[in-house]
Protein backbone atom coordinates (compact mmCIF):
# COMPACT_ATOMS: atom_id res chain seq x y z
CA UNK A 1 0.00 0.00 0.00
CA UNK A 2 1.63 3.20 -1.16
CA UNK A 3 0.84 6.60 0.31
CA UNK A 4 -0.81 9.24 -1.77
CA UNK A 5 1.98 10.93 -3.70
CA UNK A 6 0.36 14.36 -3.65
CA UNK A 7 0.16 14.45 0.15
CA UNK A 8 3.75 13.38 0.72
CA UNK A 9 5.66 14.86 -2.19
CA UNK A 10 4.38 18.10 -3.65
CA UNK A 11 4.80 18.47 -7.39
CA UNK A 12 7.95 20.27 -8.53
CA UNK A 13 7.56 24.03 -8.77
CA UNK A 14 6.86 25.45 -12.17
CA UNK A 15 9.94 26.79 -13.96
CA UNK A 16 10.57 30.49 -13.57
CA UNK A 17 10.37 30.90 -17.34
CA UNK A 18 6.81 29.52 -17.27
CA UNK A 19 5.85 31.99 -14.55
CA UNK A 20 7.51 34.77 -16.49
CA UNK A 21 5.75 33.90 -19.72
CA UNK A 22 2.35 33.35 -18.06
CA UNK A 23 1.59 37.07 -18.31
CA UNK A 24 3.28 40.15 -19.63
CA UNK A 25 5.49 41.50 -16.78
CA UNK A 26 4.78 44.97 -15.60
CA UNK A 27 7.43 47.59 -16.14
CA UNK A 28 5.95 50.28 -13.90
CA UNK A 29 6.81 49.46 -10.30
CA UNK A 30 4.47 50.18 -7.45
CA UNK A 31 5.45 52.66 -4.77
CA UNK A 32 6.43 49.91 -2.32
CA UNK A 33 8.46 48.07 -4.97
CA UNK A 34 10.22 51.26 -6.06
CA UNK A 35 10.93 52.20 -2.43
CA UNK A 36 12.40 48.76 -1.71
CA UNK A 37 14.55 48.89 -4.84
CA UNK A 38 15.83 52.40 -4.08
CA UNK A 39 16.73 51.38 -0.51
CA UNK A 40 18.79 48.47 -1.86
CA UNK A 41 20.51 50.59 -4.52
CA UNK A 42 22.34 52.67 -1.90
CA UNK A 43 24.31 49.71 -0.57
CA UNK A 44 24.85 48.35 -4.09
CA UNK A 45 26.42 51.61 -5.29
CA UNK A 46 28.66 51.57 -2.22
CA UNK A 47 29.79 47.98 -2.82
CA UNK A 48 30.26 48.32 -6.58
CA UNK A 49 31.90 51.47 -7.85
CA UNK A 50 30.92 52.52 -11.35
CA UNK A 51 33.31 50.83 -13.78
CA UNK A 52 32.38 51.42 -17.44
CA UNK A 53 34.26 48.25 -18.42
CA UNK A 54 32.80 45.87 -15.82
CA UNK A 55 29.11 46.04 -14.88
CA UNK A 56 28.58 42.35 -14.07
CA UNK A 57 28.85 42.55 -10.22
CA UNK A 58 26.37 45.43 -10.08
CA UNK A 59 23.98 43.71 -12.53
CA UNK A 60 24.21 40.51 -10.46
CA UNK A 61 23.00 42.34 -7.33
CA UNK A 62 20.55 44.57 -9.23
CA UNK A 63 18.61 41.64 -10.71
CA UNK A 64 18.31 40.06 -7.28
CA UNK A 65 17.23 43.37 -5.78
CA UNK A 66 14.48 43.68 -8.43
CA UNK A 67 13.37 40.11 -7.72
CA UNK A 68 13.39 40.82 -3.98
CA UNK A 69 11.27 43.94 -4.51
CA UNK A 70 8.84 42.56 -7.11
CA UNK A 71 9.06 38.78 -6.89
CA UNK A 72 9.27 38.62 -10.70
CA UNK A 73 11.85 37.93 -13.38
CA UNK A 74 11.85 40.30 -16.34
CA UNK A 75 13.42 40.29 -19.77
CA UNK A 76 16.78 41.87 -20.55
CA UNK A 77 15.02 44.84 -22.19
CA UNK A 78 12.90 45.46 -19.10
CA UNK A 79 15.97 45.27 -16.86
CA UNK A 80 17.64 47.82 -19.11
CA UNK A 81 14.65 50.15 -18.73
CA UNK A 82 14.79 49.71 -14.96
CA UNK A 83 18.50 50.53 -15.01
CA UNK A 84 17.84 53.64 -17.09
CA UNK A 85 15.19 54.70 -14.58
CA UNK A 86 16.99 53.92 -11.30
CA UNK A 87 20.71 53.66 -12.20
CA UNK A 88 21.28 55.53 -15.50
CA UNK A 89 25.04 55.59 -14.99
CA UNK A 90 25.18 51.78 -15.36
CA UNK A 91 25.15 50.70 -19.01
CA UNK A 92 25.77 46.93 -19.21
CA UNK A 93 25.54 45.02 -22.45
CA UNK A 94 22.52 42.95 -23.40
CA UNK A 95 24.66 39.81 -23.16
CA UNK A 96 25.50 40.62 -19.54
CA UNK A 97 21.84 41.21 -18.67
CA UNK A 98 20.74 38.00 -20.38
CA UNK A 99 23.51 35.98 -18.73
CA UNK A 100 22.72 37.24 -15.25
CA UNK A 101 19.00 36.68 -15.83
CA UNK A 102 19.67 33.04 -16.80
CA UNK A 103 21.85 32.60 -13.72
CA UNK A 104 19.08 34.04 -11.54
CA UNK A 105 16.53 31.67 -13.07
CA UNK A 106 18.85 28.73 -12.51
CA UNK A 107 19.46 29.80 -8.92
CA UNK A 108 15.73 30.15 -8.22
CA UNK A 109 15.01 26.74 -9.75
CA UNK A 110 17.71 25.07 -7.68
CA UNK A 111 16.42 26.79 -4.57
CA UNK A 112 12.85 25.67 -5.31
CA UNK A 113 13.95 22.06 -5.77
CA UNK A 114 15.87 22.16 -2.49
CA UNK A 115 12.85 23.61 -0.69
CA UNK A 116 10.57 20.91 -2.14
CA UNK A 117 12.87 18.10 -1.03
CA UNK A 118 13.33 19.67 2.40
CA UNK A 119 9.56 19.99 2.77
CA UNK A 120 9.06 16.34 1.87
CA UNK A 121 11.86 14.91 4.01
CA UNK A 122 10.54 15.68 7.54
CA UNK A 123 7.32 13.71 6.96
CA UNK A 124 7.28 10.58 9.08
CA UNK A 125 5.66 7.30 8.28
CA UNK A 126 3.02 7.82 10.94
CA UNK A 127 1.96 11.13 9.35
CA UNK A 128 2.02 9.87 5.77
CA UNK A 129 0.41 6.43 6.10
CA UNK A 130 -3.15 5.97 7.30
CA UNK A 131 -3.33 4.22 10.68
CA UNK A 132 -3.79 0.45 10.56
CA UNK A 133 -5.04 -1.78 13.28
CA UNK A 134 -2.40 -3.27 15.54
CA UNK A 135 -2.03 -6.91 14.44
CA UNK A 136 0.49 -9.42 15.57
CA UNK A 137 4.16 -8.43 15.87
CA UNK A 138 5.28 -10.17 12.68
CA UNK A 139 2.48 -8.71 10.60
CA UNK A 140 3.10 -5.20 11.95
CA UNK A 141 6.81 -5.44 11.18
CA UNK A 142 6.16 -6.63 7.63
CA UNK A 143 3.72 -3.81 6.94
CA UNK A 144 6.16 -1.23 8.23
CA UNK A 145 8.92 -2.62 6.02
CA UNK A 146 6.63 -2.56 3.00
CA UNK A 147 5.61 1.01 3.74
CA UNK A 148 9.23 2.12 4.13
CA UNK A 149 10.24 0.37 0.90
CA UNK A 150 7.29 1.95 -0.90
CA UNK A 151 8.25 5.39 0.38
CA UNK A 152 11.84 4.92 -0.76
CA UNK A 153 10.77 3.77 -4.24
CA UNK A 154 8.33 6.64 -4.54
CA UNK A 155 10.96 9.18 -3.42
CA UNK A 156 13.49 7.76 -5.88
CA UNK A 157 10.98 7.94 -8.73
CA UNK A 158 10.04 11.54 -7.93
CA UNK A 159 13.68 12.58 -7.70
CA UNK A 160 14.43 10.91 -11.05
CA UNK A 161 11.43 12.66 -12.56
CA UNK A 162 12.57 16.03 -11.25
CA UNK A 163 16.12 15.41 -12.47
CA UNK A 164 14.83 14.53 -15.94
CA UNK A 165 12.55 17.58 -15.94
CA UNK A 166 15.23 20.05 -14.93
CA UNK A 167 18.48 18.45 -16.05
CA UNK A 168 18.32 19.40 -19.72
CA UNK A 169 16.96 22.89 -19.23
CA UNK A 170 19.03 23.77 -16.14
CA UNK A 171 22.26 22.37 -17.49
CA UNK A 172 21.81 23.98 -20.88
CA UNK A 173 20.86 27.30 -19.29
CA UNK A 174 23.71 27.09 -16.81
CA UNK A 175 26.23 26.10 -19.47
CA UNK A 176 24.96 28.80 -21.83
CA UNK A 177 25.17 31.41 -19.08
CA UNK A 178 28.63 30.22 -18.13
CA UNK A 179 29.73 30.27 -21.77
CA UNK A 180 28.34 33.78 -22.20
CA UNK A 181 30.16 34.86 -19.08
CA UNK A 182 33.40 33.32 -20.32
CA UNK A 183 32.96 34.96 -23.74
CA UNK A 184 32.41 38.33 -22.11
CA UNK A 185 35.41 37.86 -19.85
CA UNK A 186 37.47 36.79 -22.88
CA UNK A 187 36.40 39.91 -24.78
CA UNK A 188 37.31 42.11 -21.81
CA UNK A 189 40.64 40.30 -21.42
CA UNK A 190 41.43 40.67 -25.12
CA UNK A 191 40.59 44.36 -24.93
CA UNK A 192 42.83 44.75 -21.89
CA UNK A 193 45.57 42.81 -23.69
CA UNK A 194 45.31 45.04 -26.76
CA UNK A 195 45.45 48.14 -24.61
CA UNK A 196 48.43 46.72 -22.73
CA UNK A 197 50.21 45.95 -26.00
CA UNK A 198 49.50 49.44 -27.32
CA UNK A 199 50.75 50.94 -24.08
CA UNK A 200 53.87 48.73 -24.21
CA UNK A 201 54.56 49.84 -27.81
CA UNK A 202 54.08 53.47 -26.81
CA UNK A 203 56.42 53.02 -23.85
CA UNK A 204 58.99 51.33 -26.11
CA UNK A 205 58.87 54.27 -28.55
CA UNK A 206 59.21 56.71 -25.68
CA UNK A 207 62.14 54.69 -24.30
CA UNK A 208 63.83 54.67 -27.72
CA UNK A 209 63.33 58.43 -28.07
CA UNK A 210 64.68 58.93 -24.56
CA UNK A 211 67.73 56.77 -25.40
CA UNK A 212 68.42 58.79 -28.56
CA UNK A 213 68.04 62.04 -26.66
CA UNK A 214 70.34 60.73 -23.92
CA UNK A 215 73.00 59.86 -26.54
CA UNK A 216 72.75 63.35 -28.03
CA UNK A 217 73.04 64.88 -24.57
CA UNK A 218 76.06 62.65 -23.90
CA UNK A 219 77.78 63.89 -27.09
CA UNK A 220 77.00 67.50 -26.21
CA UNK A 221 78.31 66.89 -22.70
CA UNK A 222 81.55 65.44 -24.12
CA UNK A 223 82.01 68.54 -26.30
CA UNK A 224 81.32 70.81 -23.34
CA UNK A 225 83.76 68.81 -21.21
CA UNK A 226 86.47 69.22 -23.86
CA UNK A 227 85.77 72.96 -24.05
CA UNK A 228 85.99 73.25 -20.30
CA UNK A 229 89.24 71.30 -20.34
CA UNK A 230 90.73 73.62 -23.00
CA UNK A 231 89.58 76.68 -21.11
CA UNK A 232 91.07 75.29 -17.92
CA UNK A 233 94.41 74.80 -19.71
CA UNK A 234 94.23 78.36 -21.08
CA UNK A 235 93.44 79.68 -17.62
CA UNK A 236 96.44 77.77 -16.25
CA UNK A 237 98.73 79.36 -18.85
CA UNK A 238 97.28 82.78 -18.11
CA UNK A 239 97.84 82.20 -14.41
CA UNK A 240 101.50 81.37 -15.04
CA UNK A 241 101.91 84.47 -17.22
CA UNK A 242 100.20 86.59 -14.59
CA UNK A 243 102.50 85.19 -11.92
CA UNK A 244 105.58 86.06 -14.02
CA UNK A 245 104.22 89.54 -14.73
CA UNK A 246 103.52 90.03 -11.05
CA UNK A 247 107.06 89.03 -10.10
CA UNK A 248 108.49 91.38 -12.75
CA UNK A 249 106.26 94.20 -11.50
CA UNK A 250 107.32 93.57 -7.90
CA UNK A 251 110.97 93.63 -8.91
CA UNK A 252 110.42 96.86 -10.86
CA UNK A 253 108.63 98.37 -7.89
CA UNK A 254 111.49 97.37 -5.59
CA UNK A 255 113.98 98.95 -8.02
CA UNK A 256 112.01 102.18 -8.21
CA UNK A 257 111.73 102.26 -4.45
CA UNK A 258 115.52 101.88 -4.17
CA UNK A 259 116.15 104.64 -6.68
CA UNK A 260 113.64 106.88 -4.93
CA UNK A 261 115.30 106.24 -1.61
CA UNK A 262 118.74 107.07 -3.10
CA UNK A 263 117.37 110.25 -4.68
CA UNK A 264 115.88 111.34 -1.37
CA UNK A 265 119.17 110.71 0.39
CA UNK A 266 121.02 112.68 -2.33
CA UNK A 267 118.57 115.55 -1.98
CA UNK A 268 119.05 115.52 1.77
CA UNK A 269 122.85 115.67 1.33
CA UNK A 270 122.58 118.53 -1.16
CA UNK A 271 120.28 120.43 1.16
CA UNK A 272 122.71 119.94 4.01
CA UNK A 273 125.60 121.12 1.83
CA UNK A 274 123.56 124.15 0.79
CA UNK A 275 122.89 125.00 4.40
CA UNK A 276 126.58 124.65 5.20
CA UNK A 277 127.46 126.96 2.28
CA UNK A 278 124.96 129.52 3.44
CA UNK A 279 126.40 129.42 6.95
CA UNK A 280 129.91 129.91 5.58
CA UNK A 281 128.72 132.83 3.45
CA UNK A 282 127.09 134.45 6.47
CA UNK A 283 130.22 133.92 8.50
CA UNK A 284 132.44 135.49 5.79
CA UNK A 285 130.03 138.37 5.45
CA UNK A 286 130.13 139.06 9.15
CA UNK A 287 133.94 138.89 9.18
CA UNK A 288 134.15 141.32 6.29
CA UNK A 289 131.72 143.68 7.91
CA UNK A 290 133.62 143.62 11.12
CA UNK A 291 136.87 144.57 9.31
CA UNK A 292 135.16 147.43 7.57
CA UNK A 293 135.16 146.02 4.15
CA UNK A 294 132.26 146.44 1.85
CA UNK A 295 129.69 143.93 2.33
CA UNK A 296 129.00 141.68 -0.53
Amino acid sequence: MHPAPDSLFPPPPAPASALRNAGRPRFALTDDEARSLVMQLGDMRTRHANNPRQHRPFVHDFLRAVHHATGRIYSAGTYRKLLQAYAPERTPSTTTLETEKNLLEHELKSRAVSVGIAAATPLTTAEAVPPVPAPALARETGLELQQIIGLLHHLSARLDQQDRAFAGQDRSAGLQAHNDYLRERLAVTEEDLNQTRAQAARIALEAQAATTQAEERARELAVLYQNVKDQAAALGAMAEELHGSRQFAMQAIDGVRGETRAAKERCAQLEQQLKDKEQQVDMYRQMAFSKGGPAR
